[in-house]
């Protein structure tokens, strides 16, 4: 079946899809189709901020897993990325970070124009409504709520004067004057509901007779008229269908698929195309490389006193449920991530190359390894700006094949030295003074590891993805560049990229935030406002 009548296909209701078919759709004369690969997001779980673990590896979450990684003893790390209204947004931990200004400073210095921290700021500030906050930074009027933390609970109050104790100077605001130093983290979460790009966006703009919804649709290829992008060839529910474009197509669909659809359409490597028996269309080599992401290591430790979230007894699990279901509170209310850190692995680093989190419950050291039953916490380290590089690359013509994902985590050396750095961070906080009544036995690294090479070892044997991947249609000025600082692509007319994707380098925090602000921009230079 065809369809024509859209003057733009938005491919991907995500984080930035949702945002794009909000903005674009405000114009009753142009004719948006949005195409999601995956579901509805009316599951009361994707919801429920505390029910945020269940949605991994469900009929959610793609579920891809890498390649072996020859810097993690040969493990595969499972990558979750969201498979629904919402995207990633619908099943993340709900963390609002929008990463540190010399980040957006950085992109500009490669030539992007409009990509400075002052450029971007009004788009952050145009997305949100924060709760919290209300100043020069944040805004008051944006579809996307972004709340604090009402109360912080007793391991939250400790942890933060343990950071202290560890010489970490408290900020209030991340996303403020500075990012430095230790502090509360916000959150994407409005009246104890997740507030996915789904929800903020995309919901309120359904009724708009000008915006057209397709979800179980996934893009299989793009359609051409000579190097002019007119449409999407998509499967709806096991059928055949196409749609046509009377202005362009928007690529929304993540660092993985985004890349994945431009080479199957013969946009990419030549030289890779042409040994699947891809018709090239236009020699990108940069297509599907570059591939960034934030590797983490987990401090665990026990707890003395029941006072993480987790586990309930049956009694306490029911209160909890009936308190959510009737009010929108108690602990299911929350993501359970109340603050966190950002500080150097050393002091010559000009800004903060780690990202620390507090977890109120016992998490386990990577997905595969299971829960643990008992009363404990996590700290968490990430490596902000890693200098090892990836990349994506088809594993066959058919579009239904999954793309295989090879981060090549720890290829560079240095990002497992500022990995082990975060780990000592961390061990330095645990033992702070502030814990000494509640802290109990020490699960990982587990107390006689502590020289470099038994820590390198331990993060090699249990580091994990944050979920995080960019880069693989690379923003720039310069011949190897995917997409120009417009997002258009390069080498065909009628197409853009407007994901994580096309980050230039990935930012110092998490993405989802960045990601919206790349739409939000993004809908302005399509509109050319």
């Amino acid at each position: 079946m065809s369809v024509s009548g859209f003057d733009t296909i938005i491919v991907g209701a995500g984080s930035a899809g949702c945002v794009l078919a909000n903005r674009l759709s405000q114009d009753s004369n142009c004719r948006v189709l949005l195409l999601e690969a995956g579901c509805e997001d009316n599951d009361p779980v994707i919801q429920t901020p505390g029910l945020f673990s269940q949605l991994q590896d469900s009929r959610y979450d793609w579920g891809d897993r890498t390649v072996p990684q020859l810097g993690m003893n040969g493990r595969r790390i499972y990558i979750p990325q969201g498979k629904a209204l919402g995207g990633s947004s619908s099943m993340n931990y709900m963390i609002y970070i929008r990463g540190n200004r010399a980040d957006y400073d950085h992109w500009a210095s490669l030539g992007n124009t409009g990509w400075s921290y002052q450029d971007v700021l009004p788009y952050f500030i145009k997305s949100e409504t924060n709760q919290g906050f209300n100043d020069c930074y944040h805004g008051q009027s944006g579809p996307l709520v972004v709340s604090s933390h009402l109360q912080l609970s007793p391991i939250t109050q400790r942890y933060l004067s343990a950071a202290q104790e560890a010489g970490i100077a408290y900020n209030r605001d991340f996303n403020g004057e500075q990012q430095d130093g230790c502090g509360p983290l916000q959150r994407t979460i409005a009246f104890g509901a997740r507030c996915s790009t789904a929800m903020a966006y995309l919901h309120p703009a359904r009724l708009r007779p000008n915006l057209t919804v397709i979800s179980n649709a996934q893009a299989t290829r793009l359609l051409f008229n000579n190097h002019q992008v007119i449409g999407v060839q998509y499967l709806h529910l096991g059928n055949a269908e196409q749609a046509y474009a009377a202005s362009e197509v928007i690529l929304s669909a993540g660092a993985f698929r985004s890349p994945q659809l431009l080479m199957l359409s013969g946009l990419g490597p030549a030289l890779e195309l042409e040994k699947l028996g891809i018709n090239v269309r236009a020699d990108l080599p940069e297509v599907g490389k570059n591939l960034q992401d934030h590797i983490h290591a987990r401090v665990r430790c026990e707890l003395t006193q029941p006072l993480s979230f987790a586990p309930l007894p049956d009694e306490e699990k029911a209160l909890a449920a009936k308190a959510y279901e009737t009010a929108k509170t108690g602990p299911l209310a929350s993501n359970f991530l109340e603050a966190g850190a950002f500080v150097k692995s050393n002091p010559d680093v000009a800004y903060p190359d780690l990202q620390l989190f507090l977890f109120g419950n016992l998490t386990p050291e990577y997905p595969e390894a299971g829960q643990a039953n008992c009363h404990g916490i996590a700290l968490t380290a990430y490596v902000n700006r890693p200098l090892s590089r990836g990349e994506i690359t088809l594993s066959s013509a058919d579009p239904l094949d999954r793309p295989r994902i090879n981060p090549g985590y720890f290829s560079n050396p240095d990002d497992l030295r500022c990995l082990v750095e975060g780990v000592r961070c961390n061990l330095k906080i645990l033992y702070g003074q502030a814990f000494d009544d509640i802290r109990g036995k020490e699960l990982s690294p587990g107390i006689a590891i502590r020289d470099d090479d038994s820590l390198a070892e331990f993060v090699r044997k249990t580091a994990s993805t944050t979920w995080h991947p960019t880069t693989t249609c690379r923003m720039g000025v310069d011949s190897m560049a995917v997409v120009d600082p417009a997002l258009r692509v390069n080498g065909v007319n009628g197409l853009r990229v407007v994901d994580a994707s096309v980050m230039p380098t990935i930012v110092s925090g998490n993405t989802n935030a960045p990601v919206i602000m790349i739409a939000e921009k993004a809908a302005d230079l399509i509109r050319e406002l």
